[in-house]
């Protein structure tokens, strides 16, 4: 399964952060491109993402590359988009307008009380056509996570003898026997030592913070209409992820239980069967798998991903280089017979990580 289109659909995140999002792809006609559309709107005090994209066709014109123009598959962003929150409550409909903050990602902080909404959906139009999603509600309950980790040597990724860490959750369930359905989204968030060359002023390189998912293929979920058991705890592991040089300093992984509704659930269920029968999210899936995103005036076209609404609860745990049991070498210490050449790219500026920044995440010594 293509890899790019995975990034948008696997939600994240946000990790998004979070909020990035990983995506699927499906074996489609190329006669026309199809819209994907990736998002989710929760509880949470923070940016909330929504993502677009189209599939390729037959008649794509190439893209400009650097200094060259290249012809692939991969799905490319949607810019110039308008994206809408739509909100019903009982004192009239409320809506907010995204911001697209990066070429085919729509950022919006919301403003309204979603909770009390009794519906939400959202809205977007592109070059004249008009899509929705299916109205939603918020759910109210979500359960808690304790988290811990461990550290392991075995087979991981096909790869024999590798070190790695667990992530794993002892899960509070919520206080209700059914009418919930739970999924857990994980992403990852390190920092990174870029080599300190000698300077006469003696200015450290700027801090780099380095983020994203370390598991992208595990759908962990939880069917609350199959339990009987209010208040509960059940034990989930919910990341795997080999151990190298992001190590050397403190490494967040943020687990996010995400509630939603039994279509959001039943939805991530169908990924996680294809995910199953091929052994991959990477892998083709041998059919596509139907999302809540439509066009309004045409009802046969075909649109991919899903926007949910949801309740989340959020914890962190993290690691540092004390914590890890197996010898870590170093990737960007100076030496000064070492040749510039010598140092990895990104020994030498953060800017060479796909999703880096400059700027400490405000909740980073939190805990």
């Amino acid at each position: 399964m293509n890899k790019t289109i995975l990034k948008y659909l696997l939600l994240w995140s946000t990790l998004i952060c979070v909020s990035c999002v990983d995506q699927i792809d499906f074996p489609l006609n190329k006669g026309v491109e199809k819209l994907i559309v990736s998002g989710q709107v929760n509880n949470l005090n923070e940016p909330q993402l929504v993502f677009l994209s189209e599939t390729t066709s037959a008649d794509r014109e190439p893209l400009l590359s650097g200094d060259y123009f290249t012809l692939n598959d991969l799905p490319r962003p949607v810019s110039g988009a308008t994206v809408k929150l739509i909100a019903n409550n009982p004192e009239g409909r409320s809506n907010v307008v995204y911001t697209e903050t990066k070429i085919g990602q729509y950022e919006m902080n919301t403003g309204l009380d979603l909770e009390r909404a009794t519906d939400i959906y959202l809205e977007i139009e592109i070059q004249g056509r008009t899509y929705r999603s299916k109205p939603q509600v918020m759910p109210k309950i979500v359960g808690s996570d304790e988290l811990s980790y461990s550290f392991t040597r075995g087979i991981i990724e096909d790869q024999p003898e590798t070190a790695f860490i667990s992530i794993e959750t002892t899960a509070t369930l919520p206080q209700e026997t059914g009418g919930y359905y739970l999924r857990w989204d994980v992403d990852e968030a390190y920092y990174w030592n870029l080599t300190f060359f000698p300077n006469p002023f003696n200015r450290a390189p700027p801090d780099c913070y380095v983020f994203g998912y370390p598991d992208p293929s595990r759908i962990t979920l939880v069917n609350g209409d199959l339990l009987n058991n209010p208040g509960g705890m059940t034990s989930q592991i919910v990341a795997q992820r080999v151990i190298d040089e992001s190590f050397l300093s403190r490494h967040y992984f943020n687990v996010r239980q995400v509630s939603t509704d039994r279509e959001a659930f039943e939805y991530w269920r169908r990924i996680k069967e294809l995910v199953n029968n091929t052994g991959s999210v990477f892998d083709t899936p041998p059919a596509p798998v139907n999302g809540n995103i439509y066009n309004v005036d045409d009802s046969e076209e075909v649109v991919l991903g899903y926007f949910e609404v949801a309740k989340v609860n959020l914890t962190r745990i993290y690691t540092t280089r004390a914590d890890v049991p197996f010898f870590n070498p170093e990737v960007c210490t100076y030496a000064p017979n070492r040749p510039l050449d010598d140092y990895p790219k990104t020994c030498l500026r953060c800017s060479e990580f796909k999703n880096s920044s400059n700027d400490t995440p405000p909740w980073w010594f939190d805990q």
